[in-house]
């Protein structure tokens, strides 16, 4: 034990003197410090006497001395011995990230895939956290038919504090000057909507106790009713408006001017970024985020330093049943129970959030896919009396409040999916969800290119299949084994059911196989009915035509042809 304690503080002594020489710097380095002052480092003299070959670097020589007694010194063991001797008030992640940028973990450590993919995802991964409050008044009520029934005005305000996760999806050179200076983040759009919030204050929030949900709307106090209805207790007066004189706040006053988000190894309030909405498709849950470079923001620009990055992205098309996942999030343990809420609004509100600030902990687990495509009925976000039906991967990793909107990667560190929801049931255990990346990538790019710099604009507008009017289905069904990707693929013969309108004008015709869909200048493979709705997710606003790859059979007889179809702004629709 000794002997392990004594070469601890020797490699203890070696990260100190590697620290001073990077931020304190060591200048005359003519001599070897024989009179005691500005000498060479530990790393300058192992490579001036030959230890180590020149071409080494800093930080691998400091690698090489892990576990040079044989007792297999761990990172963990270092930062231990490098807080105790140098009396330093750092995190281990902090330390992590001052001394090793490139690789958080050593390579000449043993670490897992699961280990590697999770270590390299949170460089990618941010926590979200903010809070909201309004100062016009809640109004309470229920709809009974074309009117709204008030029972009561209140003074109380709407408030609203929320936590959730992110990738970083993309860096951007905007102003065309050689650096990155504005980051697109992905996250779930139930994240970072604000049903009964509105950044106009001129529109009362409304609870409505019928369907216990919240809106906003505004209405001319000329136009309230009064009624008297008599009963067997006496006479009861009530007061109502018209719902025809409900004008509800427009879409894009739902969000906030700015959402505070925060890195891994910064997850103080002290270090919270600046991040504002873009837009995203609430029955899709993806919403876009950015940050935008800002020189008199020290914050912001610690995302784009070279310890963070953006996600490396999979195929989610090209998954398989049972393949090993890993979820990496913020799971939500802030308990908001016991505040003080007597002391006003504002300061509640600030207490809520920096509780969950304060259980800001981003953590990783591990599951497999249970189900490649899976349809989930949810209630809609914008109209709580309509549902949506969602494409989801089922997952069986452990998903808790506050995952949502963060990474769902494969074992070689991609992104496969962005993590929404899961089932909370005593009867169920580790039933998770995910949007399958293809989805969340193609309509994070049409936010991008249709809703960046124009706030009031948040939805977008795609091409589906009922907007070209075309229905498949999966036919006949084989699998292969893919030598190049080495495993195993499910090919689904995608045939069409009905056509009409341009679709049939262009020679398309029903029975046809659909192999494949040509969007500008990338082709898609179909191996999946529901790969045809995914695709044509990449049609661009811009794009005047789309081409399908398809195989006809006539009397036995098997004909490749592509369909070109010419298309308009009259076939694309608004995306919800």
């Amino acid at each position: 034990m000794e002997s392990k304690k004594v070469n601890i503080f020797i490699v203890v002594l070696s990260v100190i003197m590697f620290a001073f020489s990077i931020f304190i710097g060591i200048s005359n380095r003519g001599d070897d410090g024989l009179d005691g002052k500005n000498g060479m480092s530990n790393y300058e003299l192992a490579i001036k006497n030959g230890v180590i070959p020149s071409t080494m670097s800093e930080v691998d020589y400091l690698k090489s001395l892990y576990g040079k007694d044989g007792n297999s010194v761990t990172l963990e063991d270092i930062y231990e011995a490098y807080k105790e001797e140098s009396k330093e008030e750092i995190t281990y992640t902090e330390f992590i990230l001052k001394y090793y940028p490139d690789k958080i973990i050593p390579e000449s450590e043993s670490v897992s895939l699961i280990e590697n993919t999770t270590q390299n995802a949170l460089r990618s991964t941010v926590d979200i956290c903010y809070s909201y409050y309004m100062n016009t008044p809640m109004i309470q009520g229920s709809f009974n038919g074309n009117n709204f029934y008030i029972s009561s005005t209140t003074s109380n305000v709407s408030i609203g504090v929320s936590a959730g996760s992110g990738v970083i999806y993309k860096y951007e050179d905007s102003d065309g000057d050689g650096e990155d200076d504005t980051a697109y983040l992905i996250t779930n759009y139930h994240v970072v909507y604000c049903a009964n919030y509105s950044n106009d204050e001129k529109y009362y929030v409304y609870y409505d106790e019928s369907t216990d949900s919240y809106f906003t709307a505004t209405y001319d106090e000329s136009k309230v009713k009064k009624q008297v209805q008599g009963s067997f207790f006496g006479t009861q007066t009530y007061y109502y408006l018209p719902k025809s004189d409900l004008v509800e706040a427009p879409l894009y006053t739902h969000f906030l001017s700015n959402y505070d988000i925060y890195l891994y190894g910064y997850q103080y309030s002290q270090y919270g970024i600046t991040a504002s909405f873009v837009g995203g498709s609430a029955d899709n849950d993806i919403a876009v985020l950015k940050v935008e470079r800002d020189s008199t923001n020290a914050n912001n620009e610690l995302i784009f330093s070279d310890n963070y990055k953006a996600v490396e992205l999979g195929d989610s098309s090209k998954l398989d049943e049972g393949e090993t996942i890993v979820a990496v999030g913020n799971p939500l343990l802030a308990n908001t129970s016991n505040i003080d809420n007597t002391t006003g609004v504002a300061e509640y509100v600030e207490n809520a959030k920096q509780r969950y600030i304060d259980a800001l902990c981003l953590t990783s687990t591990s599951g497999e896919i249970s189900n490649l495509s899976e349809y989930c009925l949810f209630q809609s976000l914008l109209d709580s009396t309509k549902t949506t039906n969602m494409r989801l991967i089922r997952v069986s990793s452990a998903i808790n409040a506050g995952n949502s909107g963060g990474g769902l990667y494969s074992t070689n560190g991609k992104l496969v999916g962005i993590v929404n929801g899961k089932i909370a049931s005593s009867s169920y255990d580790n039933v998770g969800y995910a949007i399958p990346i293809n989805v969340a990538t193609r309509i994070a790019e049409q936010v991008i290119n249709q809703c960046d710099d124009n706030s009031e604009k948040t939805r977008i507008n795609i091409v589906t299949d009922s907007s070209l009017k075309i229905t498949v289905s999966n036919a006949s069904s084989n699998s292969y084994y893919d030598t190049n990707t080495l495993t195993w693929v499910l090919k689904n013969d995608v045939k069409i059911d009905s056509i009409s309108g341009l679709t049939e004008q262009a020679g398309l015709k029903i029975n046809d196989i659909i192999n494949s869909i040509k969007i500008g200048n990338t082709t898609y493979e179909v191996n999946n009915n529901y790969d045809v709705n995914d695709i044509l997710l990449a049609v661009k606003t811009t794009d005047d035509k789309i081409i399908f790859n398809i195989t006809r059979i006539v009397e036995s007889k098997e004909t490749n042809l592509s369909i070109e179809l010419s298309i308009n702004s009259s076939n694309f629709i608004e995306l919800q």
